[in-house]
């Protein structure tokens, strides 16, 4: 039995800097260490109003905080990036290809369960329809299981949503809030 598990988020790029960019980024922690990595995401919320962090919604000097939080955090970040700049490649491609690439490679380090932050019910399938694919191709060894919940309900997924815009500002020339996190990111990119 594993005692890994990731929490999946994603993102666009910055489109008039980095088009065509689609970036899938999972944070990866012992189970037993995840309430401690929770409680510190949820200390950063503000207000009672504020449900759940996400980066586009900071401003610089939250961002710096967030970032310096996961920073601090005992967890490790795997990030896939795709570039098209100059295709029409539509978002949900993109994903499938990131989450080809990425899901193999978390059961590789260990991990049996990957939370993804739900889309919906009919994206949701989606991402089941990939991991049926990887499985029929046996290109996933191991047991992996899937599943989906609301951001608002894990604040684990709150890290790799930071981690997201964290690359996303790197790739467009703003390397501060990655830097902090630099140590604990593998950066895999996808060729188109």
């Amino acid at each position: 039995m594993s005692v890994f598990d990731a929490w999946i988020d994603e993102s666009g790029s910055h489109q008039r800097v980095d088009p065509g960019t689609y970036i899938l980024s999972a944070v990866i922690s012992e189970a037993a260490k995840a309430a401690a990595a929770r409680e510190a995401m949820r200390s950063l919320l503000v207000g009672r109003r504020h449900r759940k962090l996400h980066w586009r919604d900071e401003d610089r000097g939250r961002q710096l905080t967030i970032a310096a939080t996961v920073a601090k955090l005992d967890v490790e970040h795997l990030v896939v990036v795709r570039s098209r700049p100059d295709s029409s490649d539509h978002p949900e491609r993109q994903r499938r290809l990131c989450m080809e690439r990425l899901l193999p490679e978390l059961v590789a380090l260990g991990v049996g369960r990957a939370v993804v932050e739900s889309r919906g019910p009919k994206d949701d399938r989606q991402d089941h329809r990939t991991l049926d694919y990887l499985r029929r191709r046996r290109m996933l060894g191991g047991q992996l299981r899937l599943d989906h919940v609301g951001g608002p309900a894990e604040p684990m997924l709150w890290i790799p949503d930071a981690c997201c815009g964290a690359v996303t500002q790197l790739r467009c020339g703003d390397p501060e809030h990655y830097a902090l996190i630099e140590t604990k990111v593998t950066l895999l990119e996808i060729e188109p």
